[in-house]
């Protein structure tokens, strides 16, 4: 039986960069670049201000995994929804199994990127 429940988790990523593309009705971008900096471009979701966006959220910021860590850091340094801007702030979220998700406090609007093309470092 433990074999079978481990065969199903797939495998674990060591590294998030690559492209991460929005899933189901989601739109958006997520690109984590190997040189420590990411952009969302085009997302429907704005993750700082936890509210739908109209394809319109834009950010870049810097990233960071510590060893023995399962999750990625990412700081946003600037962002935009529209023609505002949006505070910046920082986010702890998983990535190791191939998806980041971002959700408002009481899980009803969120975003899953999953990753569709991993970068070779």
């Amino acid at each position: 039986m433990a074999l079978v429940l481990a065969g199903c988790a797939g495998p674990q990523l060591t590294s998030p960069v690559g492209e991460w593309g929005a899933v189901d009705n989601d739109h958006g971008v997520l690109s984590i670049r190997s040189d420590g900096t990411f952009t969302i471009t085009d997302a429907s979701f704005n993750p700082l201000e936890d509210r739908d966006a109209d394809n319109d959220f834009n950010a870049t910021g810097t990233w960071r995994v510590f060893p023995d860590e399962a999750e990625l850091t990412l700081v946003f340094l600037e962002a935009s929804q529209g023609d505002w801007d949006v505070s910046r702030a920082s986010f702890d979220v998983p990535f190791r199994s191939g998806t980041i998700r971002f959700h408002d406090p009481d899980d009803v609007l969120d975003i899953e990127f999953r990753l569709v093309d991993e970068a070779s470092e």
